[in-house]
């Protein structure tokens, strides 16, 4: 089934993201001020709550619950070596830094918002939706979509959100155009069918 999804253009969702992420290191650094949060565990206790807060209060963008609601679930199935603050410390600066200085997987994420932006679908599908093309092909060819197996997706980025494996879409619509982007953030792609490409790691 398709989803409908509150989307920002690319733009306004990095600058929410990075307000996201800087209000949150601004609460954690004023909390240190005052004694608190100062050893791994107390730090992380503090910005699962924070999270919390912020999720539960609807303080940021739609567009970027999803961040923050990973962030909550990252940090409740591996407590504090989840690392949520060197995290929220990697997304600030991915997200006010220049291009180059960018993962893949978050350049990645945003050339998917600016496709959305501009009308496309995108849609992570499990692998026995994957194995039927034709009915993945039908079900969205009415609108430009952009479609990932969901366990590419997850297993071909490192922790660190580098591209460690090739990662393979499909596309109906406009493939030309999803190049055009992928190529704007640097994304090294490889036309694999007339359907598909394929993202490939740096050699």
């Amino acid at each position: 089934m398709k989803r409908t999804h509150d989307t920002l253009p690319p733009e306004q969702t990095v600058t929410a993201l990075a307000h996201f992420a800087w209000c949150a290191l601004v609460a954690l650094r004023t909390a240190q001020q005052d004694g608190q949060a100062l050893s791994p565990l107390s730090t992380h206790a503090f910005l699962q709550r924070w999270l919390t807060v912020a999720y539960k209060q609807k303080r940021f963008p739609r567009a970027i619950a999803s961040d923050i609601e990973g962030l909550l679930t990252l940090g409740r199935s591996k407590g504090p070596a989840a690392g949520l603050h060197h995290r929220l410390e990697y997304l600030w600066a991915s997200c006010t830094g220049p291009v180059s200085a960018q993962s893949d997987l978050y350049r990645l994420t945003y050339a998917i918002e600016q496709l959305k932006s501009q009308g496309w679908v995108n849609a992570a599908v499990s692998d026995g939706d994957w194995g039927n093309e034709a009915l993945l092909v039908q079900e969205y060819s009415d609108t430009d979509a952009l479609l990932v197996r969901k366990s590419a997706l997850t297993g071909g980025f490192s922790d660190e959100g580098k591209l460690i494996a090739p990662v393979e879409f499909l596309v109906t619509g406009n493939l030309s155009a999803c190049t055009e982007v992928f190529q704007a953030r640097a994304l090294q792609s490889v036309m694999v069918a007339l359907n598909r490409i394929s993202l490939q790691p740096k050699q």
